[in-house]
């Protein structure tokens, strides 16, 4: 599915408006729905989205209708409209490096971080003011420190990165709003830390200790010829596919451990795995809403006849929530299979960050727990959604100087 920000039409947040009546007046197979608005097929049934993710008829090959932008120099400066042809080409459009870089990403290969995700988490909630927002004062914080670590920078480069991780996605934020002419001053930052991001890759794929991702983007270049722009691009990618979505994970986990007493209390005594918290906990809020693509060739693998170039919209959330494949979908029930869970996608379209991820908002949910003094208020938890994905933004806590529960 495309992850190339605005190319694909957005999908709006609920209540969708459409219809079982396909775009001639058809009936619509059960599970497939028809957005005359935006002109999208939408999948809502899980047996529809396993076809979706894995049917060759519908994915992510570049379009051959579209009309690309000439690509930086090694000496230039990527202009923001450059920067997201580099993420187009390097992408999921880039089948070879995509391999290469699914390698990188697989349980494997970034099981050697579960501990180190661990000791961020615990040192970070080790570090909480007395009060304050779990979100800004945890949650982020851990995920972009467990994210850098992950990848290979160095300590000392973190809060730099951090914050050229708000520049860039408060420009790919707007990409995704439309909004392609950007202010004077918002385009300096944006070139300053396209400059800073590629001394600090460069730098990685430099070092002798080489982590995954490093390693994958050294072999590459090795093979293929340097290309210090796109891994900038890659980098970047990662990042914007990664943290906010690590973030909104662990929140929507705490709000549902913290709101349920016996839960939490179950958790610490070892009575339920906060792996299966986590991943219940994504599955009723996925960060991402819905998985995009269009079709390749003409096919009728939905049920109804399809032609090139038509778009198709995986429904995350309705199919986390199908009843013909979760029984009492609503509810709470940490220990559910995995396969009721689309969140991180299926087949060739399985989020390649899926093992971190996951190794992420477990580690979050530990540092958290092992703290009985820290009391979450859920009542002031808050989330969003843009209709690509959600966003956590607050969590209110305080701290018992008692150290007890409450």
């Amino acid at each position: 599915m495309s992850t190339e920000p605005g190319a694909a039409t957005v999908l709006p947040g609920e209540p969708l408006v459409t219809t079982g009546l396909g775009p001639t007046g058809e009936p619509l197979p059960p599970g497939l729905h028809w957005r005359p608005d935006t002109r999208q097929w939408v999948v809502r049934s899980h047996d529809l989205a396993d076809t979706v993710l894995r049917d060759p008829h519908i994915g992510t090959a570049l379009d051959p209708e579209r009309a690309g932008i000439p690509l930086p120099g090694v000496a230039d400066v990527p202009s923001v409209a450059q920067f997201f042809e580099l993420w187009y080409h390097r992408g999921a459009n880039h089948p070879t490096f995509s391999r290469a870089l699914r390698r990188a990403y697989a349980p494997s290969a970034v099981g050697e971080f579960v501990d180190a995700f661990v000791d961020l988490a615990t040192a970070r909630a080790a570090a909480l003011p007395p009060a304050g927002d779990l979100v800004a004062e945890f949650i982020e914080p851990f995920c972009l420190d467990g994210t850098f670590r992950l990848m290979g920078f160095p300590p000392s480069r973190w809060p730099a990165l951090a914050k050229i991780y708000k520049i860039v996605m408060y420009v790919i934020r707007a990409r995704f709003r439309g909004v392609l002419d950007l202010p004077e001053q918002t385009t300096a930052a944006f070139a300053a830390a396209m400059r800073y991001l590629r001394q600090t890759v460069e730098e990685l794929t430099a070092a002798p200790a080489a982590t995954p991702l490093a390693a994958c983007l050294r072999t590459y270049a090795e093979a293929e010829g340097p290309d210090p722009w796109a891994d900038v691009a890659t980098v970047a990618q990662l990042l914007a596919a990664g943290v906010p979505q690590v973030t909104t994970g662990i929140g929507v986990a705490c709000h549902a451990l913290y709101g349920d007493r016996a839960l939490l209390a179950s958790a610490r005594a070892g009575g339920i795995e906060l792996t299966d918290v986590a991943e219940e906990a994504m599955r009723l809020s996925p960060p991402f809403l819905g998985v995009y693509g269009w079709v390749t060739t003409d096919c009728d693998c939905l049920g109804v006849r399809l032609r090139p170039r038509d778009a198709v919209v995986v429904d995350i959330t309705a199919v986390n929530l199908d009843p013909d494949r979760v029984p009492e979908p609503t509810s709470f029930c940490p220990g559910r299979s995995r396969s009721v869970n689309i969140t991180f996608g299926k087949g060739a379209h399985y989020c390649l960050g899926a093992a971190s991820a996951r190794m992420q908002v477990v580690a979050g949910l530990a540092g958290l727990v092992g703290r009985r003094d820290v009391h979450p208020d859920v009542s002031g938890f808050r989330v969003t959604d843009d209709g690509f994905a959600r966003a956590v933004h607050a969590l209110p806590y305080r701290m018992d100087v008692t150290g007890g529960d409450r």
